[in-house]
């Protein structure tokens, strides 16, 4: 993903110019905090600015309400435990322990689970999902688990309504319940996702070529917070860490900054540009959100944990 710089403010009384998006013009809009994960990754902080239309409800402390309406939170240790010794069990590889973190922060609001057939299919040919106020919300790579032809048959035979995902070790990380499963269109998720078919896809070769032909979805519930004991956990703040940051900082405006390499000069002029708009618009505490990139980078770029011991020292 390329390198971008955007900010977003609370309370705005200035609004944003019109300008264009893909040659066609937008109005101008209110601009409001959003927090969001686009993909899994061992991102050590996930973030996005978005353009918010004008007349959007505020909730408590000045940021815009998650989409859906609430931020969800699907991490039950008590519920997800006690369920967890289910006779059938999917084991998560790496790719889907991630989405199972994306899911249960919250970054994937207003999905509770791994996606059902109709949620997928509306990934896929919208780009967005339906949320439970009727809303569409913006959605563009299906969230889905996949399971195989063994799997499938005795969880259907048996009549089964949950199971548990359990990780490398045996171990249970989340309950999937109320389930349903539908048959996993390889081809068509790959085209109408990344626009090809064309082999080398890294994402698509490690979680989609070799995955099972079924995908099920359903309701999580997350025994506890995913870690990745990399000593890079302290950085990979949820949403609702980083609402409760902006919070405590006091800022009135917010500006988030993504990159996949390490910073360099002209990453540096475009962050002190920007602070420098904000302050010049009336802002007293603008704050920068870096959002460093981790997961499917290029082969050739410096590690996470290399990056990020830049990125300290430089903050």
């Amino acid at each position: 993903m390329a390198t971008h710089a955007a900010f977003v403010v609370k309370f705005p009384q200035q609004l944003a110019r019109p300008g264009r998006v893909h040659g066609r013009p937008v109005p101008p809009a209110r601009m409001g905090i959003a927090v969001s994960r686009e993909s899994p990754g061992n991102s050590a902080v996930t973030a996005v600015a978005a353009a918010v239309p004008r007349g959007v409800r505020c909730c408590a402390g000045g940021l815009i309400e998650p989409d859906g309406g609430n931020l969800v939170d699907l991490v039950a240790p008590e519920e997800g435990g006690r369920r967890a010794a289910l006779p059938h069990r999917v084991r998560l590889g790496r790719v889907d322990t991630e989405w199972v973190h994306v899911l249960s922060e919250g970054w994937a609001s207003p999905l509770r689970g791994f996606m059902r057939e109709t949620e997928f299919l509306q990934a896929l040919h919208f780009n967005a999902v339906r949320g439970h106020d009727g809303s569409m919300v913006n959605m563009s790579v299906p969230i889905v688990l996949a399971v195989d032809d063994t799997q499938r048959r005795a969880i259907l035979a048996s009549g089964a309504t949950s199971v548990a995902l359990i990780d490398d070790h045996d171990r249970p990380v989340a309950v999937l319940s109320d389930i349903e499963i539908y048959k996993h269109n390889k081809e068509k998720r790959i085209a109408r996702t990344w626009g090809t078919t064309a082999p080398g896809l890294p994402y698509v070769e490690e979680a989609i070529t070799n995955a099972g032909d079924w995908l099920i979805g359903g309701d999580l519930e997350v025994i506890e917070p995913i870690k990745y004991n990399d000593g890079l956990d302290q950085y990979r703040l949820s949403p609702a860490q980083l609402r409760e940051e902006f919070a405590r900082r006091n800022a009135d405006a917010v500006f988030a900054f993504q990159l996949r390499n390490p910073v360099h000069n002209g990453h540096a002029l475009l962050r002190t540009d920007t602070r420098r708009r904000l302050l010049d618009m009336g802002y007293k505490n603008p704050v920068l959100l870096l959002h460093p990139l981790g997961g499917f980078t290029k082969a050739d770029d410096v590690p996470l944990s290399v990056r990020m011991k830049q990125h300290e020292k430089m903050l």
